[in-house]
């Protein structure tokens, strides 16, 4: 009998040990916080069209990360306030450092980054292409990375895949990226195939080619989700409701249209769920 109550004594006390749990996970400050400052603070990487860029003639800054992060902190009773870096490597430093609230910026929700920061449900898709001098023959897959030299930031995904291949990486953004190839100086890039696409469009005198477009293993190599400090449970849960009612009610669909076009946005496998 005494161990019968010394049993239901321990169940009780974890029970009531993982409903406090809850309540201070639920109770963590964080929303509170973003509601009581007005505003929602954001970091991302700018000069990446149609993604995060000024807008030519009017420094406004606009593109499909930017309307996301606007549309959720609208949601949210707030306004988006935005913290642009000019290296991928610092933006999730300054997350770390507590400078902003969240990193909405094509974030890749990949097995390493849940496990260090909490990740909020994908709301787009993104497609990987390497892309090389228009000249250049050898390279025509991933394949044939192996032992060539990638334009790459050191820590994205996309410098990741390229690792994964057996290229050796030089840092660097898409436009600085650009011009390494063109010049010599690195054999390829790796980067999302829109923004290629557009670069490509704006700059019809830079002779590149996409040589191939990357066949992820897992989905959420091409994902992007909102990423947030691990403590911030609150603030990153109600992004995760908000962002579905955006899935839910086409909003998502919308911004994808409006920067990719209907081919690419009727292709996104999250918004056919």
């Amino acid at each position: 009998m005494k161990v019968k109550k010394i049993g239901l004594i321990i169940l009780a006390a974890a029970m009531i040990a993982g409903f406090a749990s809850t309540v201070m996970a639920a109770d963590d400050g964080s929303l509170e916080r973003i509601k009581k400052a007005g505003k929602l603070t954001i970091g991302a990487e700018g000069n990446w069209i149609p993604y995060v860029y000024n807008e030519q003639g009017t420094g406004e800054l606009t593109g499909f990360e930017v309307d996301i992060a606007k549309e959720i902190a609208k949601r949210l009773g707030v306004k988006a306030e935005f913290n642009i870096s000019n290296k991928w490597d610092g933006v999730i430093a300054g997350l770390d450092a507590k400078r902003y609230d969240t990193v909405i910026c094509g974030v890749n929700p990949t097995k390493e980054r849940q496990e260090r920061y909490s990740m909020s449900v994908p709301y787009a898709e993104n497609p990987f292409a390497v892309v090389v001098a228009e000249g250049n023959k050898d390279i025509n897959a991933f394949e044939d990375l192996k032992g060539k030299k990638c334009a790459n930031s050191l820590t994205s995904t996309a410098g990741n895949i390229a690792r994964k291949y057996g290229a050796t990486l030089s840092d660097a953004s898409l436009t600085q990226a650009m011009d390494l190839i063109v010049t010599g100086r690195v054999d390829a890039s790796i980067n999302n195939l829109t923004s290629i696409v557009e670069y490509m469009k704006e700059r019809p005198d830079v002779k590149v080619r996409i040589a191939a477009i990357y066949k992820p293993e897992n989905s959420y190599e091409i994902e992007s989700a909102a990423m947030f400090r691990k403590e911030d449970v609150s603030l990153s849960k109600k992004v995760d409701e908000i962002i579905k009612e955006m899935i839910a009610d086409g909003a998502c669909y919308s911004l994808a249209e409006k920067y990719f076009g209907k081919e690419v946005s009727d292709n996104i496998s999250i918004y056919k769920k």
